[in-house]
C-alpha cells in the first residue's frame, strides 16, 4: 500500500515537472535547430511511470532518491527565441539551469527562487530585461549566478547577502546600478566577482577586502571613484584584476608584483592612477597583459618589465612616462624576451630620442605598435614588414626621412597612422599592395609628388587623410572609385590642381570629404549629388568656377558645407534654405549674384556666411545685404552691373593715377612739404592744429608721455570733440629720424582705409608747423588705456607684477583671437590687403575689458595684387628682430606670410612668457626651437606659470595648450608656403576657444 502511495505521489510530482517543461516549450516562439522536437508527448506517450521526459534533449534526471525528477535543464547556444516560463519554479529538485547564449527576452521568473536545490543558474547572453528578482536570495545553495550580457536594470537585491555559498557572481554588460555594495563583503567564498559594464558609482567598499579567495575580480567600465582598498592588491590568488574605465585614483603598491605572483592580467585602463609603475611587476612571472594606458603614471618604464617572457599585451600609452637617456629605453631589451608579444603601446608619453634599433628584435607575433605622441626622431625602421602588424601608429613624433619602400610588405595591416612628422619624399607605390588597409593617415608631413594611382587598389580603405603636405598633380580617379571609402577623404592643404573628377560621384557612402586649400579648378561636378551620405563637404580655397550644382539638393545629410573662397557665380540655390541640419553654410568670397533666400537656415545669421559676394541682394535683415530691385537680378541686370562696376573702377583708377602723378610732381618740386589734404576721407574730424595739441598735452609735458616708438613719442591728452571732453593718444613724429615722414604717410594711408573694432581708431591728424616754425606731424588716436600686451607679459618690477601678469589662460586665448581677427581683416577683408609688418606685443594695446587692439602702422605695406611688391634685396628689412620673417633677410618681398610668421612668434611668446630675443640654453637658438624641444609632450614645462587655470591639467593640455602651440609652430614654418593663412588661424582659434570654454564652464 505504501509503495503504491509513493508511486502515485512520484507520478504526481513528475506530472508537475512535465507540466513545467511543456509550459517552457510553449513560450518558445522560435526553435530554428528543432532541438525541442523531441519534446513531443504524442510520440512519446503520456505514461508518467516511464518518465520519458528524462530522455528529452537538454533535460536530466539524476537524483537517485527521486527518480524521474528533473535535476538539470541545459539548453545553451541553440538560438531559442521566446520567454522563460514561470512554471520552471515547480522543478523543485532542479540543480542546474543553463539557458545561456540564446535570444530569450522578458524577465527572470521570480519563481526560480522556489528551487531550493539550485546550485548553478546561467542565463547569460540573452535579451532579458527587468530587475534581478529579490526571491533569488533564498537559493542558499547557489554557487554560480551568471546573468551577464543582458538588458537587466535596477540594483542588486540585498537578499543576495544570504548566498554565502556563492562562488561565481557575474552580471557583466547590463544596466545594473548601485552605490553602496559594502554588504557584498559577506560573500567571502567568491572566486569570480564580475560587475564590468554596468552603472555602479561610489567607491569600491573596504568590505571587499574580505573576499580572500578571488581569482577573477572585474569592475571594468563603471563609474567608480576613489582609491582601491589595499587588501585587493594583496590577494595572492588573483589572476585577473580589471579596474579599467572608471574614475579610480591613487598609486599602485610598490610590492604589487610580490603580493600578486599569479597575476595574468592587470588592467587600470583610463582612470586617474598616478605614481611610478612598480618595478616588482617583473616578479609576476605569469603576467600576460599589463594594461595601464590612460592614467597619470610617471617616471621611467621598468627596465626588466618583460624579463619572464610571458607578456602578450603591453599598453602603457597616454601617461606621463619618460625616456630622456638611452638607458631609459632598456625596457625594450627585456621585451625582446617575450616571444608572444602582440601589442606594444607606449604612445602619448614623453619618450625622447632615437628609436632603439632593438625594436626589430621584438616578437614576430607583434601586431600592434603605437609610438605616437612622443618626441622620437630618426627614420622609420625599414624592417617593420617582418612583423605581423595590423596597426601602426607613429603620428606626432619627429620622424624624418622617407616612408620605407617595404611598407607595402605588410599584408595584414589595416591601420597606418604617420601624421604630424617630418617625412619627406613621395608616397611609395607599394602602399597599393596592402590589401587589408582600412585607415591611412599621412597628413601634415612634407610629402611631395603626386598621389599614387596604386592606392585605388585598396578596396577595403575607409579612411584616407593626406592633408597638409605638398602633393601636386590631379586627384587620381582611381581613389574616387574605392567603394569602401566611407568615413573620410581629406586631401586638403596641398597643391593639387586640375578639375575634380566626375568619378567623385562613386563615393556614395562617404561621410566626410575635404578638398580645401588646393588649386582645383573647373566646375563642381554634378556627380557630387550622388554622395548622399555626406555630412561634411569642404571645397574652400580653390579656383572652382561656374554655378553651385543643382544636384547638391540630394545631399540632405550635410551638416557643414564650405564652398568659400572660390570663383563660383550665379544665384544661391533656393533648396539650400531647406537643409535643416546644416550648422555651417559658408559661401563667402565668391562671385554669387541675385536674391538671397529669406527662409529656412538663411534666417539664422550664425549658420550662414555670405560675405564677399558684392552682387547679392535681399535676404533676411541680419545678413545686411541691400534690397533687390523689383525686377530682380536677371542676366541682363548682372551684365549691366558688371559694366557699371567696370566704369566706376576705371574712373577711380584714372583719378588715382592723376592724383598719384600730381602728388609725385608736387613732392619733387617741394621735397620738404607734404600735402595731407586727402589723407583721410571726408567723414573724419577736421585736422587739428599744433596749438590745440599743445594745450591738450600741457605743452607735451613728460608727465603725459606714455610711450616711445621708433619714429616718435606717444602722449596722453584730452580733446573736445563734438562738445565732449575725450581722452586721446597723440603720436608725435620725430621728423629728424630717417624715414619718419615716410612712416607718417604710410600710417595715414593705411589708417584711412581700415575700420575694425580690433584696430586702434584714428581720430584726426596734425600736419603743419610748431611754435618755432619747424615741421610738425602727429596722429591723434583713440586712447586704449590699459597698457600694451608687452607690459602685461613682461612686468619689470615686483610692484607691477602684483597688478600685471594676471592674464589667465582663457584671457590669453581671447587676446590671441583678437589679434588674429584684426590681421584677418587686413589680409582678407579689404582690397587691396594691408600687411602690418610689425606685429609684436608692444604694438598690441589692451582696453579695460582686456580686448586687444592692434596699433602702429608705420611700417605697413598696402599690397598691389595686380603687380606684387618687388623690393630688392637691398631694401631695409621691415619689422623687429625676433619677429621678422626669415625670408625678409634673404631679400624676399613683403607679404602676408611675413605677418603670419610674426603672429606665430607672438603666440609662442604669449603662452611661454619668453621673448624671442631671450637667451636659450642647450643649443636652442630661438623661441621657436625652445617650443619645438618641448612639443608635444613637455608643453606644461614651458607654459608661462602666470597662465593660470583652475581645472584639470590634462584637460587644459588637450583642449588648449597643445593646440595653441601647434598653431603657433604652424605659423612659424620656415617656408612661407607652408604657413597657415590668417582666416584659417581665426577658424582654429575659434574652435579651440569653443572647446575650452565648453569644458571650463560645463
Amino acid at each position: 500500500m505504501r509503495t503504491l502511495l509513493l508511486t502515485a505521489t512520484s507520478q504526481s510530482i513528475s506530472g508537475d515537472d512535465l507540466s513545467a517543461l511543456l509550459s517552457f516549450k510553449s513560450l518558445i516562439t522560435s526553435d530554428p535547430r528543432q532541438v525541442l522536437s523531441s519534446w513531443d508527448t504524442a510520440n512519446n506517450g503520456t505514461n508518467m511511470a516511464s518518465f520519458v521526459f528524462c530522455q528529452w534533449t537538454g533535460v536530466s534526471c539524476n537524483d537517485r532518491r527521486h527518480p524521474g525528477r528533473v535535476t538539470a535543464l541545459c539548453l545553451s547556444d541553440i538560438s531559442l527565441v521566446g520567454t522563460i516560463s514561470p512554471q520552471l519554479g515547480n522543478l523543485t529538485l532542479l540543480r542546474v539551469v543553463d539557458l545561456s547564449a540564446n535570444s530569450l527576452d522578458g524577465q527572470i521568473p521570480s519563481s526560480l527562487g522556489g528551487c531550493p536545490k539550485l546550485r548553478a543558474m546561467n542565463l547569460s547572453i540573452n535579451h532579458l530585461s527587468g530587475t534581478i528578482p529579490d526571491d533569488l536570495g533564498q537559493l542558499s545553495k547557489l554557487a554560480i549566478f551568471d546573468v551577464g550580457h543582458n538588458n537587466l536594470a535596477g540594483d542588486i537585491p540585498k537578499s543576495f547577502s544570504n548566498l554565502t555559498s556563492l562562488l561565481k557572481f557575474i552580471i557583466e554588460r547590463n544596466f545594473i546600478h548601485g552605490q553602496d555594495l559594502s554588504w557584498m563583503g559577506n560573500l567571502t567564498s567568491l572566486t569570480h566577482f564580475v560587475l564590468k559594464g554596468n552603472h555602479f558609482t561610489g567607491n569600491i567598499p573596504e568590505a571587499f577586502g574580505k573576499m580572500a579567495n578571488l581569482i577573477y575580480f572585474s569592475v571594468l567600465d563603471n563609474q567608480l571613484e576613489g582609491h582601491v582598498p589595499l587588501p585587493i592588491f594583496n590577494f595572492s590568488s588573483i589572476r585577473f584584476l580589471d579596474l579599467g574605465f572608471n574614475r579610480l585614483s591613487g598609486s599602485l603598491p610598490l610590492d604589487i608584483g610580490v603580493k600578486l605572483p599569479r597575476i595574468k592580467r592587470f588592467n587600470t585602463l583610463v582612470n586617474h592612477f598616478e605614481g611610478i609603475i612598480p618595478p616588482t611587476f617583473s616578479n609576476a612571472s605569469a603576467l600576460e597583459s599589463l594594461l595601464l594606458r590612460g592614467n597619470k603614471y610617471h617616471g621611467t618604464i621598468p627596465r626588466e618589465i618583460g624579463i619572464h617572457g610571458n607578456l602578450k599585451f603591453f599598453a602603457l600609452g597616454h601617461n606621463v612616462l619618460q625616456a630622456t637617456r638611452p638607458s631609459d629605453w632598456e625596457f625594450l631589451t627585456s621585451l625582446t624576451n617575450c616571444s608572444s608579444l602582440q601589442m606594444l603601446d607606449v604612445g602619448q608619453n614623453n619618450l625622447v630620442g632615437a628609436m632603439p634599433v632593438n625594436i626589430a628584435n621584438l616578437s614576430n607575433e607583434l601586431s600592434w605598435i603605437d609610438l605616437s605622441g612622443n618626441q622620437i626622431n630618426g627614420t622609420i625602421p625599414s624592417d617593420l614588414w617582418k612583423f605581423k602588424l595590423t596597426s601602426l601608429n607613429l603620428s606626432y613624433n619627429l620622424f624624418t626621412g622617407t616612408l620605407p619602400f617595404d611598407i607595402g610588405r605588410l599584408p595584414r595591416i589595416n591601420s597606418i597612422y604617420i601624421s604630424y612628422n617630418r617625412i619627406t619624399g613621395q608616397i611609395p607605390q607599394s602602399l597599393g599592395n596592402v590589401s587589408q588597409l582600412s585607415s591611412l593617415t599621412l597628413s601634415h608631413n612634407f610629402l611631395d609628388g603626386s598621389i599614387p594611382t596604386s592606392l585605388g587598389n585598396l578596396t577595403k580603405l575607409q579612411y584616407l587623410d593626406l592633408s597638409g603636405n605638398a602633393l601636386m598633380g590631379q586627384i587620381p580617379q582611381e581613389i574616387l572609385a574605392i567603394p569602401s571609402l566611407t568615413k573620410l577623404l581629406s586631401l586638403s592643404n596641398n597643391a593639387l590642381s586640375g578639375s575634380i573628377p566626375r568619378q567623385i560621384g562613386l563615393l556614395n557612402s562617404l561621410v566626410k570629404m575635404d578638398l580645401s586649400m588646393n588649386k582645383l579648378s573647373g566646375e563642381i561636378p554634378n556627380a557630387i549629388g550622388s554622395c548622399v551620405q555626406l555630412s561634411f563637404l569642404n571645397f574652400q580655397g580653390n579656383l572652382l568656377q561656374g554655378r553651385i550644382p543643382e544636384n547638391l539638393n540630394n545631399l540632405r545629410s550635410l551638416e557643414i558645407l564650405d564652398l568659400s573662397k572660390n570663383n563660383l557665380a550665379g544665384p544661391i540655390p533656393e533648396f539650400l534654405a531647406n537643409f535643416t541640419i546644416l550648422t555651417n553654410l559658408n559661401l563667402s568670397f565668391n562671385e554669387l549674384s541675385g536674391h538671397v533666400p529669406n527662409t529656412g537656415i538663411f534666417c539664422n545669421a550664425t549658420v550662414v556666411s555670405l560675405s564677399g559676394n558684392i552682387m547679392l541682394c535681399g535676404g533676411p535683415p541680419d545678413l545686411q545685404f541691400p534690397s533687390c530691385s523689383s525686377k530682380g537680378f536677371d542676366r541682363a541686370s548682372v551684365h549691366r552691373l558688371h559694366v557699371l562696376i567696370f566704369c566706376i573702377v576705371g574712373t577711380l583708377f584714372f583719378s588715382l593715377f592723376c592724383m598719384t602723378a600730381y602728388c609725385f610732381i608736387k613732392t619733387r618740386m617741394k621735397p620738404n612739404i607734404v600735402d595731407n589734404e586727402n589723407l583721410f576721407p571726408y567723414e573724419m574730424n577736421e585736422r587739428i592744429s599744433y596749438a590745440e595739441l599743445q594745450a591738450a598735452t600741457e605743452s607735451f609735458s613728460p608727465a603725459n608721455l606714455i610711450g616711445s616708438g621708433s619714429f616718435g613719442n606717444v602722449y596722453i591728452g584730452n580733446l573736445i570733440i563734438d562738445q565732449n571732453l575725450v581722452p586721446i593718444a597723440i603720436k608725435v613724429l620725430n621728423l629728424s629720424q630717417r624715414g619718419a615722414s615716410r612712416s607718417f604717410l604710410t600710417e595715414c594711408d593705411a589708417l584711412r582705409r581700415i575700420r575694425h573694432r580690433k584696430l586702434v581708431k584714428v581720430i584726426t591728424i596734425c600736419s603743419g608747423s610748431d611754435q618755432n616754425g619747424d615741421e610738425f606731424k602727429a596722429l591723434v588716436l583713440e586712447l586704449i588705456c590699459n597698457g600694451s600686451l608687452d607690459e602685461w607679459l613682461h612686468a619689470s618690477t615686483t610692484a607691477i607684477s602684483t597688478s600685471y601678469r594676471r592674464i589667465n589662460l582663457m584671457k590669453r586665448l581671447h587676446i590671441a583671437l583678437d589679434v588674429a581677427e584684426a590681421l584677418e581683416y587686413l589680409h582678407h577683408h579689404i582690397v587691396p590687403p594691408i600687411v602690418h609688418c610689425d606685429i609684436k606685443p608692444s604694438n598690441i594695446l589692451l582696453d579695460d575689458d582686456m580686448v586687444a587692439h592692434v596699433t602702429d602702422f608705420g611700417l605697413a605695406k598696402i599690397m598691389n595684387i595686380a603687380e606684387p611688391c618687388k623690393e630688392s634685396s637691398s631694401f631695409v628689412i621691415k619689422g623687429t628682430i625676433g619677429y621678422v620673417a626669415p625670408e625678409y633677410g634673404a631679400g624676399s618681398p613683403v607679404s602676408m606670410d611675413g605677418d603670419i610668421y610674426s603672429y606665430g612668434v607672438l603666440l609662442l611668446e604669449m603662452f611661454t612668457g619668453r621673448r624671442p630675443t631671450d637667451n636659450f640654453v642647450n643649443g636652442m637658438a630661438s623661441l621657436i626651437d625652445y617650443v619645438k624641444m618641448a612639443y608635444p609632450n613637455n608643453l606644461l614645462e614651458i607654459l608661462d606659470t602666470n597662465a593660470t587655470y583652475n581645472g584639470n591639467t590634462q584637460d587644459m593640455t588637450q583642449l588648449a595648450v597643445y593646440p595653441i602651440f601647434r598653431l603657433g609652430l604652424a605659423c612659424c614654418k620656415e617656408s612661407p608656403r607652408e604657413r597657415m593663412k590668417m582666416d584659417n588661424v581665426v577658424m582654429e582659434l575659434n574652435a579651440i576657444k569653443k572647446a575650452f570654454s565648453a569644458h571650463t564652464y560645463a
